[in-house]
């Protein structure tokens, strides 16, 4: 018993406060809530068969995920065969599965000491990521580059000899935020990591547009700059993408009151 090298993510709901206000006098906002917390724990926290623990047995992988109310906290053995490809498609399938609900929602991705065994989860690991997601301004799960040397010692079995061609895929679904750091792409990576056919995700990437519409048109929003930074970041974001998803562009600017 002791501390475990792990990779651990702390994914938090924006706007999750809001939400909860609302509901307090609204029952489609208690019930959205409730959906997207369901949909969060049906998806990633569910008993695995023989099979599944035969495989992650083989991988070298023991995954750890707890759910307390808004945060969506997942952790693997930083020594498990690709754990980093499956770390961040955990974290991406996080992102649409609430984009799906009308949530946006940020966090960090770290590494170090840390225990976690079911319900149980403390370390330096999970501090960093807590703390990182805490101070991040942006919707955006994001991580250091490090993560991608994590790789070329532990790439998935049958990459062995090929972890930068590994990496490189990886990197596909993620962009450079700023010096040695990533997010993860989730303006464009709908159709190579969860879409189910064609078209659906211009259904998807429009639900995103709503969220991001919706939020810049709240007559709220003149009080809170942050939220507003937030928004008008993934606005231009999405503009970059849109038409490629026939999808019309966000008009900007908006001004921080309520726009007609």
């Amino acid at each position: 018993m002791g501390y475990e090298d792990r990779v651990v993510a702390f994914i938090d709901i924006l706007g999750f406060k809001k939400s909860l206000d609302k509901s307090n006098t609204d029952i489609k906002e208690f019930d959205r809530i409730l959906t997207t917390l369901n949909d969060l724990k049906e998806f990633f926290i569910k008993p695995k068969d023989k099979y599944e623990l035969e495989a992650d047995k083989d991988l070298g992988a023991d995954t750890q995920i707890i759910q307390i109310s808004d945060s969506l906290i997942i952790s693997r053995l930083l020594q498990e065969q690709g754990g980093i490809f499956h770390m961040l498609s955990d974290c991406a399938f996080a992102i649409h599965l609430l984009i799906s609900n009308g949530f946006l929602c940020r966090g960090a991705i770290k590494y170090g000491k840390m225990y976690h065994k079911d319900t149980t989860i403390f370390g330096q690991a999970y501090l960093d990521a807590y703390f990182a997601e805490e101070n991040e301004k942006l919707p955006i799960i994001k991580f250091d580059k490090d993560l991608f040397e994590i790789v070329k010692f532990f790439p998935g079995p049958s990459n062995k000899g090929f972890e930068e061609w590994e990496i490189n895929y990886i990197k596909q679904n993620c962009k450079k935020l700023g010096k040695g750091e990533y997010y993860l792409d989730y303006f464009t990576d709908y159709d190579s990591l969860v879409g189910g056919g064609p078209g659906t995700a211009s259904i998807h990437y429009s639900k995103l547009r709503d969220i991001i519409v919706n939020g810049l048109n709240d007559p709220e929003l003149y009080m809170n700059s942050n939220t507003y930074n937030k928004l008008r970041w993934a606005a231009d974001q999405f503009n970059l993408t849109a038409k490629q998803f026939k999808l019309h562009k966000i008009k900007l600017p908006f001004s921080r009151i309520k726009v007609v």
